[in-house]
This record gives C-alpha cells, structure tokens and sequence, in this order.
C-alpha cells in the first residue's frame, strides 16, 4: 500500500468541504487519523483555504464540535490544481 502525500490528503479535504465537514466526517471519507485530519485543515486554514469554526452545540448529542468549510481561495486552488 502507498502512503498518501500530505498533498493528496490536502486535496481530498479541500474536495470534501465545498459543503460543511466536521473533523471526525473528514476522518471517515480520507481514510485517515484525526490528528492527522486536525493538522491538514490547521494548515488549509492558516493559508486562507478553509475556515475552521467552533460550533457550541451540535444537534444531535449537544457536544461542541468544529465545522471546516472551504473558501473562495481555496476553491479557486482547486480549479487550478
């Protein structure tokens, strides 16, 4: 099996959050850990391509959680990458 670059990983998250993700959605659907999950976007976002927000209840259980989702620069690396 190939280990995937940080690179792909990157790409497939930014794929990802054209609509909303948690961390632990993002975990599932990239096939890989949540800390790695957490660095990538961490990363994404100090370079302006997602926002990662703290959302104070979620729905269902009323725990915390964080909604990653992709910007306009982002979007526009995607077009050109």
């Amino acid at each position: 099996m190939l280990k995937r670059s940080s690179f792909d990983i990157k790409k497939k998250i930014l794929e990802l959050v054209k609509s909303p993700k948690t961390f632990a959605e993002l975990e599932r659907k990239v096939n890989t850990g949540f800390a790695t999950i957490k660095e990538n976007c961490e990363e994404l976002e100090k370079f302006g391509f997602v926002t990662i927000k703290k959302i104070a209840k979620h729905y269902a259980n009323g725990k915390p959680y964080f909604e990653i989702k992709i910007t306009e620069q982002g979007i526009n690396f995607l077009k050109n990458n």
